[in-house]
């Protein structure tokens, strides 16, 4: 019976790739920043980028790692019972080091001539008791707590909570680390918000393109490491048509992987096959989402760069539009936070995502 080799890619949320790129220095700073004690800046981290940057592998990457340091992770999506559901994945993650939680407390005791009974309600401390004491009992083994809280977003109530009873820990010194990830526009809306100034003393992560020749490296490492060839010609295309992008990596390798099927060796034709995929995916999932939340004006802008084979000059696109600077450079700032675009210098601007520029090359007005 033949063996048909496992696909080594994974382009499905928040799933640790088999080679990493582009992104080790970000793991080191952070798990360096546990192993220095209470008081490093990497322990309070924003991760911010536009949908498939790989913001969601970052933080489960780290939380393993900081377990295979005796750390105890909790980890949460933003949203109603975020906390509830940060304590579960706390307590889950240290039952074997945790007592039983209290249920209850004894508020009076009846004796009557014939039984002995009792009264007792149920415990309901503030969230920031409930976690601080499990803090402390881990802290107290000499065990730190690590937080991780994807996609963030300020208008959740239990994110803002969160935010400022964790700095109460950091201000008591606690071993603790606190990792946050999220869209541009989100995470500037968060360190805006109120109650949460401490929050913008975090060390704020931008997920850039990643180098052709860290894509070249990692890709070559999963095909090869899993028992195929890739002939340099195709690998080169396989980079070209990533971009950058870690979740258009994935999705290109695992369906040129696929289609070769059990060839020993990917081939052009399943890597044209896979481009073809992965357009589709990355349209449906990352490109028109991300268009969605845009306004008219700010595609109109979008569009107008793309005329331009480089950087564009902001008064360039602003003559193109026929609206006066104060307005384009509304559009301009908008566009950067959202993560879509970026500065380059004075006047000049670029495509934060070039995979989102070659669509709207491609297929102009289609928004």
């Amino acid at each position: 019976m033949s063996y048909k080799r496992r696909n080594p890619f994974t382009p499905t949320f928040g799933h640790e790739p088999f080679a990493f790129a582009g992104r080790e220095e970000l793991i080191d700073d952070v798990i360096e920043g546990l192993a220095e004690g209470p008081g490093d800046p990497n322990r309070a981290t924003i991760f911010i980028g536009p949908r498939g940057s790989g913001k969601t592998v970052l933080l489960s990457t780290i939380a393993e790692e900081a377990s295979r340091m005796g750390w105890v992770s909790a980890n949460a999506v933003t949203g109603a019972g975020m906390l509830s559901s940060l304590m579960y994945s706390l307590r889950m993650n240290a039952s074997h080091l945790l007592e039983e939680p209290v249920a209850s407390t004894v508020t009076s005791l009846r004796v009557g001539p014939v039984a002995i009974g009792r009264e007792v309600v149920r415990e309901d401390l503030p969230w920031r008791f409930r976690f601080q004491r499990v803090v402390e009992e881990l802290n107290d083994q000499g065990i730190g707590v690590l937080f991780t809280v994807d996609e963030v977003d300020s208008d959740c109530a239990e994110l803002i909570e969160f935010i400022s009873f964790y700095q109460l820990f950091v201000t008591e010194k606690r071993d603790v680390a606190m990792l946050l990830a999220g869209l541009p526009a989100k995470v500037s809306d968060l360190l805006i918000a109120d109650r949460v100034s401490f929050v913008r003393r975090s060390f704020q992560r931008r997920l850039t393109s990643i180098p052709d020749d860290d894509v070249r490296e990692a890709m070559r490492a999963t095909i090869e490491g899993n028992g195929k060839a890739v002939p340099d010609e195709v690998l080169d295309t396989l980079v070209e048509a990533a971009q950058g992008f870690p979740y258009a990596m994935q999705l290109l390798g695992y369906g040129a992987w696929r289609y070769t099927g059990d060839g020993e060796s990917i081939t052009r034709e399943s890597v044209e096959r896979a481009i073809r995929r992965t357009a589709q995916e990355m349209q449906s999932t990352v490109i028109r989402p991300t268009l969605r939340e845009c306004t008219t004006r700010e595609l109109e802008y979008l569009q107008a760069m793309t005329e331009d084979e480089g950087p564009s000059v902001t008064s360039d696109i602003a003559q193109r539009m026929g609206i006066g600077m104060t307005n384009a450079s509304n559009l301009r700032r908008r566009l950067i936070d959202r993560g879509i675009i970026k500065s380059m210098r004075m006047g000049l601007v670029a495509f934060d995502m070039p995979i989102l520029e070659v669509y709207l090359r491609e297929h102009p007005g289609e928004w």
